[in-house]
């Protein structure tokens, strides 16, 4: 038996729970098609066949969590027991590729399939039986979830072949996305609490990392938005003062590799998402390309998966700034954390009212906190204070 192990996903975490299988015991897979969707560090990410075959041991049930260089999956080999070597280092990894899709079709659907080249030896690649292309997949990762969740029957709702969107499997179902509230997390014991989750591993390695590796400086400042507030989304005003910002100071919407400053051309802002599953970053690509419905549809979505099902891990990546958005649950001013390669993220406090001088004159208004960091390794002061005036320009406009 040939003995596919978990491969590393690129997460720097030593495990992922299993959440569906795409094959059974006994059926034939093709090499790249999908064996399982895992999640780990809050994505939702299939894994590949590495070699084309007969499945004849799965190794672990679905919810059951599996250990990096765990078996996985066996195929029908020449002896029992046998582990495929692996043929150099490397080769049993699955390395995501970052999605250079729009906002507006993230707000359509998401990809979380793992993109990645599994080399096998010549021998390998020879005895291979040839074999057609396995079935389509009817909907992303989620919305396989959230079907499974509400027995929807997604083969039925594909017309023509098409992929299934969220809306369709609520309409489907005859339900409704469902709030925050049904939705919260009920209280576990002590010892439940006590194992760390994927998620929270990841976030602790990531604060891990903008600990040991940023030189981080704070600025604050508050911007006067009477002139819309209450009249317009205020995270969709802060999506586009940010866009204007990164313009006039690009230095700030770039990354900070191999002590290189890489400006970003253009400027995807990863929003930090709250929900009961754990903190999620999905990132709105190309703002500057897409329509204020376009944003909005997609931060919609992104909430109604962290809520439910998880996001893809291809909208988890390739963020060139971050925006917190806190001041929606309280707080006016915070330390917001850079987390690498980013070189800054932009935090949005609560909005309060405030005496502000109007034509010599005291004025309440209200007053929307901002506190921007930046990595000072690539940052200067001046820049960093540059950005926070062109977005105070931006939200006061």
């Amino acid at each position: 038996m040939k003995i596919f192990t978990l491969p590393d996903l690129g997460e720097g975490l030593p495990d992922a729970v299993v959440r569906e299988w795409h094959v059974s015991e006994g059926s034939s897979v093709a090499a790249h098609e999908s064996l399982v969707t895992v999640e780990t560090a809050k994505a939702l990410v299939e894994v590949p066949a590495p070699w084309g075959g007969k499945v004849e041991k799965l190794f672990a049930e679905v919810d059951e969590t599996v250990n990096v260089g765990d078996p996985l999956v066996g195929f029908t080999g020449t002896g029992e027991g046998e582990v495929e070597a692996q043929p150099g280092p490397g080769a049993n990894e699955v390395v995501p590729e970052p999605v250079q899709a729009t906002a507006e079709e993230h707000a359509q659907e998401d990809s979380g399939t793992v993109v990645g080249s599994l080399e096998q030896g010549e021998a390998v690649l020879e005895a291979e039986p040839q074999q057609e292309q396995g079935p389509r997949r009817f909907a992303t990762p989620s919305v396989r979830a959230l079907a499974r969740r509400l027995g929807v029957d997604l083969q039925r709702l594909s017309k023509d072949g098409a992929r299934v969107t969220a809306a369709q499997v609520c309409a489907a179902a005859g339900s409704r996305p469902q709030t925050p509230a049904e939705t919260a997390v009920k209280p576990v014991a002590a010892s439940e609490a006590a194992a760390m989750s994927p998620a929270r591993r990841a976030m602790g390695l990531s604060m891990s990392r903008a600990r040991d590796q940023v030189a981080q400086i704070t600025l604050c400042d508050d911007a006067d938005i009477s002139n819309w507030w209450g009249s317009a989304p205020a995270l969709l005003r802060l999506i586009r003062a940010l866009q204007a910002a990164c313009i006039a100071e690009p230095n700030l919407n770039a990354l900070y590799r191999d002590d290189q400053l890489i400006p970003q051309a253009t400027i995807n802002i990863g929003l930090a998402v709250d929900s009961p599953r754990g903190l999620f970053v999905p990132v709105l690509r190309d703002v500057a390309a897409h329509s204020d419905e376009a944003l909005l549809q997609a931060v919609a979505d992104f909430k109604q998966q962290a809520r439910e099902t998880g996001i893809a891990q291809s909208d988890l990546q390739g963020g060139s700034i971050l925006l917190s958005n806190f001041g929606a649950i309280a707080g006016r001013y915070a330390t917001p954390l850079v987390l690498p390669p980013t070189v800054a993220i932009v935090g949005a406090g609560r909005v309060c009212q405030g005496v502000v001088v109007v034509d010599r004159w005291p004025a309440m208004r209200p007053l929307l906190p901002l506190s921007v960091s930046a990595d000072h390794r690539a940052v200067t002061g001046g820049e960093l204070a540059r950005f926070l005036q062109a977005l105070l320009q931006a939200l006061s406009s």
